[in-house]
């Protein structure tokens, strides 16, 4: 059953800045292997300035998960993401006190100065980028705000970058729901919590997934297929696989939106 914002049970974001989005009529993508009649839902953690293929999976999914219940793992892209370098790529890492628990109550570890940090290495190294006066100051913006929780952190600059990149897609967040089961049974449950059609997950799922479960909710599963594609880059040559803020900061929102359609 599906817990309200205003119901008795705690919730962590409660009083934040942090919101639902809710964007109305969708405007799903086109996928071959997914309908335009088909409710499609994806789930995944909150992380830290994701990379283009989050997006992608926004982009081709009516309502949007965010797993923020679910344990934190260490190190891992729920609190740093890559961003090119002159010499390579290199971690923008938000530090946090990791003493286990879910995803929404993980710590940010205030008495360092990780946000000056970023900002000046975000400043170095896209600072003569052709779209970085556009946006950057929406981002430094973010980074003035006393954060204490890395989930309050990272929702809200997804939503900052689903809005730059004008993608139309529903939020929910799975603490909002009873929902008792684990791993796959937990996804299940969700999707049938939305009443899904597709599930849409992530390639790397294969390997722990059970189909089965799905089927038997009458829920069909389809596997992201990315392309990642190619665009202008700062220094020597293409690197793949960065936060989303490099596209955005060499080639703008509009193209950035486009590489994501047409990936």
């Amino acid at each position: 059953m599906r817990q309200s914002f205003d119901s008795d049970r705690s919730n962590v974001y409660s009083g934040s800045d942090v919101t639902q989005r809710s964007t109305g009529p969708q405007r799903r993508s086109e996928s071959p292997t997914v309908t335009t009649s088909d409710r499609v839902v994806a789930i995944h953690q909150p992380n830290y300035l994701p990379w283009l293929g989050l997006f992608h999976k926004l982009s081709r999914s009516d309502m949007f998960v965010i797993l923020d219940d679910v344990e934190y793992t260490t190190n891992s892209w729920t609190n740093r993401n890559k961003i090119k370098t002159p010499d390579g790529w290199t971690w923008l890492t938000v530090p946090v006190h990791d003493t286990g628990g879910p995803i929404a109550e993980v710590e940010i570890v205030t008495s360092e100065p990780w946000q000056e940090t970023h900002r000046k290495s975000l400043k170095h190294n896209y600072g003569k980028a052709k779209h970085f006066d556009t946006y950057a100051d929406r981002f430094m913006d973010i980074y003035e705000t006393d954060w204490e929780l890395l989930g309050r952190l990272n929702i809200t600059l997804l939503q900052e970058l689903i809005e730059l990149l004008d993608i139309d897609c529903e939020i929910v967040y799975s603490s909002e729901f009873d929902v008792g089961s684990a791993k796959t049974g937990r996804l299940v449950e969700l999707c049938t919590e939305l009443e899904a059609d597709c599930y849409f997950s992530g390639q790397g799922a294969k390997s722990y997934l059970q189909p089965e479960q799905f089927r038997a909710a009458d829920i069909e599963i389809v596997y992201q297929s990315l392309e990642y594609p190619e665009y202008d880059q700062r220094f020597d040559e293409f690197i793949p696989n960065l936060s989303v803020v490099d596209p955005l900061f060499n080639v703008g929102a509009e193209t950035t939106k486009e590489l994501i359609e047409n990936a």
